[in-house]
């Protein structure tokens, strides 16, 4: 079914011939929307700020599936499909009038003939009725309408152009007098109407015209006309308004060559081309290495078509370790020489020479590249006031200023990823050499960490030594002291420690001294407070520093506010650390970073554990101020965003023999580990805190670590192992007198011999001598859990009286002691009995109420146990979306779990609800 678009004018739309009516203002958004970007997934929330700007609904994606919805049913259903993260209009291009436009554009900027480009223009502007996006008043929708009538102005100016060229001039007069009222400010548009005035015989109307656009741009703008237009007026002065001489300047061609060996960066390129859609500059920005210059090259080299009108490439010096930045005045006399302005006609002053260059861009299509800039100051002075034209900059900073000032787009450059980092090696090597030592080249692109210098080092040590085998140069690099020396081609500029030092040129002394901090801190990544305490500073004042470091790309700053560094620049971050920082100073970093994340964690895991007696833990360092939480949600949070960097500290600690801090730091962790069934990372914390209790000869770090290490190989599917360690465990708690964690231990080994041999009476028996070891004031916590497993023993053998009446009074004794996991635990399992005697509302209630609680704790692990009963309850209600909603949440938990022993059991239950295979399930 054949469809066409209108975009230029009031929205059209023709399927099949027939004209379709889209009333709503937000319906027509979209379809503009997607139109823009034809034969493009559109991300869904690009979409939404392109249809809304800042007003969003509540919630975007279901509002924008509801336009969708009507869209495809107005258009065809084929037309808008939905694709991973977004949505896509199928449709020709040429069907679209906007994308019809531009390609037009594209072959009048590319043919030298006069006479075609004349028609392709002529062509191109026919297809405009009206006002594009006509009320649609988004920002989005704005700048890009501003920016499509930019390009019409500057295609109707080439037009008369090359019309002026003719002897019929005066036809020009009334449609340039036009658009010179709508546009009365544009210099190269008064000089036109100037010239078509004295061609026609009226060289009086001509000088009236240049002294009315002079006194308006004085008036307006504080400046005198450029010196194009000047030259216009000298010439209809002296009776000569021939052939404008402005078309024998040279066109510049500064840019250098594109790189040979680019690859990847297809969304970039892409975002690159949706900037160009609105004005403003585009600032590429990245650390040292990363590839800024070769993106914005190779954008180049592919859009030359759009620059009729040339080129200007500067680099501007901002971070050479030879020379200072380059000063503007030389970049702007650079231009100007280009653009073909006679030495001795550059006027002295800087601010006149600035006028000078963006006079002779006014109306131009010409794109500016300004490299390696240093700051925002460096680039401003150098914008084109002409729309028009497109400004790439590149930068190590942020150019933040730009942003907010001139309104820049960013575009923030990461690592390649493995596919882009072999490719990049292939073209430099060759497949047959990368296919002869395959799995050294996967360890150069581990080694290199995706960083586009590293690799292009690695390639030209290689090529240049052909001889050289690749696993020697994996060899050298697998060194993790002297990776650096291999990433050296012994050439200025290009060996990374160079690189990287140009950067650290900038920071100021805090600055420097905490990314050589940030090194050895423990974890992959680290949040502001932990960076303060690692610092010893307030957060204020850390805040300023990463915001320093962030804007010298020496750190990346993640969507949850953390704070990484790329591999590479951390190992040159802990060379600077070590050559610039005295080792007392390294050290006493450390102990405050992992201070406070104990600290931090005391205080999460009471939150978590508010029934739970806490341990004692040591005050505060000087320089450590630990966080506080308002609830379990903030807790939780916390703990899921650190666990890596408290593994990590825990582990460190042990490295350097803090066997307190070590142990402490496990059994905080511990809850929630346990919680979010972290099976494999509760073991092997329980194996450091063991042998650091050991160390130390404390036994009641001992019990505790015992505790931890046998219920993690319970659920890991090991509770013979529980069940081999808990005697002595047991026999060290009775010779210590310490009563409370010798039921604790019980409790544990009731749980071995549940899960060994479901062997119920043993466990009973256990939980009976707990109930004989503490009273519910001793630790509510333990008390319910045992009344708890008395009432699933009796479960188990069928006693549901008897389940009733223990699980009963595990939810009461819960209740007065505000234990809500207890009381949750219970009603889950109260609800599993009104399952077996077919009470399905009463067991829908108990186990909604249990579910919700346990997952508003954090605890997914027993949540998910529950939500497979719940999924029963409701398939036997006859709630089959209800019951397939339940389970498909318990398996994604199964199916991300160690403990994953469930897995088979939610699938067939699956299988049997629908009938037919669960997706990624064989049948």
């Amino acid at each position: 079914m054949s469809v066409r678009f209108r975009l230029l004018g009031e929205l059209e739309a023709h399927v099949g011939g027939r004209p379709v009516e889209i009333r709503r203002p937000r319906q027509r958004g979209l379809l503009s929307a997607l139109l823009t970007d034809v034969n493009k997934v559109v991300p869904a929330d690009v979409l939404a700020e392109r249809i809304w700007g800042e007003q969003l609904p509540v919630n975007p994606r279901n509002a924008l599936y509801s336009y969708v919805s009507r869209l495809r049913t107005a258009l065809g259903e084929a037309t808008v499909t939905q694709r991973s993260g977004g949505y896509l209009l199928a449709a020709d291009a040429e069907a679209v009038d906007l994308h019809v436009f531009l390609r037009l554009l594209g072959e009048a900027a590319a043919t030298g003939d006069d006479r075609e480009k004349a028609r392709l223009l002529d062509r191109a502007l026919a297809l405009w009725a009206g006002e594009p996006f006509a009320g649609l008043d988004t920002p989005w929708f704005a700048n890009l309408r501003g920016a499509l009538e930019n390009r019409r102005l500057g295609a109707q100016l080439d037009l008369a152009d090359l019309r002026l060229r003719g002897d019929r001039a005066g036809e020009l007069i009334p449609e340039l007098a036009a658009l010179a009222e709508a546009h009365p400010l544009d210099e190269r548009l008064r000089g036109q109407l100037m010239l078509a005035l004295a061609r026609a015989g009226r060289p009086g109307d001509a000088l009236r015209e240049f002294d009315r656009v002079r006194r308006l741009l004085a008036e307006e703008l504080g400046t005198d006309p450029g010196s194009a237009l000047r030259q216009v007026h000298e010439r209809i002065l002296h009776g000569d308004p021939g052939r404008d001489p402005a078309a024998a300047r040279p066109v510049p061609q500064q840019l250098p060559a594109a790189p040979a060996s680019f690859v990847g960066r297809a969304e970039l390129l892409a975002a690159l081309d949706h900037a160009g859609a609105a004005a403003g500059p585009v600032a590429i920005s990245g650390p040292g290495g990363i590839g800024k210059t070769s993106l914005a090259l190779h954008w180049a080299a592919g859009k030359l078509a759009e620059f009729p009108d040339g080129q200007l490439y500067v680099n501007l010096r901002g971070f050479d370790p030879a020379a200072e930045s380059l000063p503007v005045s030389v970049a702007v006399r650079g231009f100007l020489h280009a653009l073909g302005v006679d030495g001795a006609a550059v006027p002295a002053e800087p601010d006149a020479q600035l006028a000078l260059y963006r006079s002779l861009l006014a109306g131009k299509r010409v794109l500016v590249v300004l490299d390696n800039a240093a700051d925002t100051g460096q680039v401003a002075p150098l914008l084109p006031g002409s729309p028009a034209c497109r400004v790439l900059v590149t930068s190590r900073h942020r150019l933040g200023g730009l942003v907010a000032t001139h309104g820049a787009r960013p575009i923030s450059l990461d690592v390649l990823s493995a596919g882009e980092a072999r490719e990049l090696l292939g073209r430099h090597l060759g497949e047959d050499r990368l296919t002869a030592e395959a799995a050294t080249v996967d360890e150069l692109v581990r080694l290199c960490a995706g960083l586009p210098l590293a690799l292009g080092i690695v390639a030209a040590r290689a090529v240049t030594s052909p001889e050289l085998p690749l696993r020697l140069l994996a060899e050298e690099l697998r060194d993790h002291a002297a990776r650096l020396d291999g990433l050296d081609t012994g050439e200025a500029g290009l060996s990374l420690r160079t690189v990287f030092s140009w950067s650290l040129r900038h920071l100021t002394p805090g600055a420097s001294a905490l990314f050589g901090l940030l090194a050895p801190a423990p974890g992959p990544d680290i949040g502001l407070p932990a960076a303060a305490a690692l610092a010893g500073v307030p957060s204020g004042e850390a805040r300023k520093v990463l915001r320093a470091l962030e804007n010298a790309h020496l750190v990346t700053r993640t969507a949850s506010g953390r704070y990484r560094m790329h591999d590479l620049v951390r190992l040159y971050a802990s060379e600077e650390a070590e050559r610039t920082l005295p080792e007392s100073a390294r050290q006493d970093a450390l102990r405050r970073v992992t201070d406070f994340y104990l600290q931090t964690s005391w205080h999460a895991d009471h939150v978590l554990e508010p029934l739970a007696q806490p341990i004692r833990i040591a005050p505060p360092r000087a320089g450590v101020e630990p966080q506080r939480f308002a609830g379990h949600a903030d807790a939780l949070r916390w703990f899921t965003e650190e666990h890596a960097c408290l593994t990590a500290a825990s582990e460190l600690a042990a490295e350097r023999g803090r066997h307190t801090e070590v142990w402490q730091q496990v059994w905080l962790l511990n809850e929630f580990r346990a919680r979010q069934g972290l099976l494999f990372e509760r073991e092997a914390g329980a194996r450091l805190a063991l042998a650091a209790a050991e160390r130390l000869g404390d036994v009641p770090a001992q019990l505790i670590a015992h505790r931890i290490f046998a219920s993690a190989r319970i659920f890991a599917g090991h509770p013979e192992a529980a069940l081999e360690t808990l005697p002595a465990a047991l026999a060290l708690a009775e010779r210590s007198g310490d009563r409370l964690q010798e039921a604790h231990l019980r409790y544990v080994l009731a749980g071995a011999w549940e899960y060994h041999s479901a062997d119920y009476q043993a466990e009973r028996d256990q939980c009976e001598r707990i109930l004989g070891l503490i009273e519910p004031a001793d630790d509510p916590r333990l008390y319910v859990k045992t009344l708890d497993m008395i009432g699933f023993c009796h479960f188990q053998w069928d006693d549901r009286p008897g389940a009733r009446k223990w699980l009963s009074r595990a939810a009461t004794v819960a209740g007065e002691h505000h234990d809500i996991a207890g009381e949750a635990h219970a009603l889950g399992n109260l609800g599993f009995v009104a399952l077996r005697d077919g009470e399905w509302a009463t067991a829908i209630n108990l186990l909604e109420r249990c579910v919700g609680v346990l997952r508003g704790i954090g605890n997914i692990r027993r949540g998910a146990f529950f939500l497979v009963a719940l999924g029963d309850c409701y398939r036997a209600a006859g709630r089959p979306d209800d019951a397939r909603r339940a389970l498909h949440q318990a398996l994604d938990f199964y199916r991300s779990s160690p403990e994953d022993s469930h897995t088979k059991e939610v699938e067939t239950a699956l299988l049997a609800l629908d009938g037919c295979s669960v997706p990624g399930v064989l049948p």
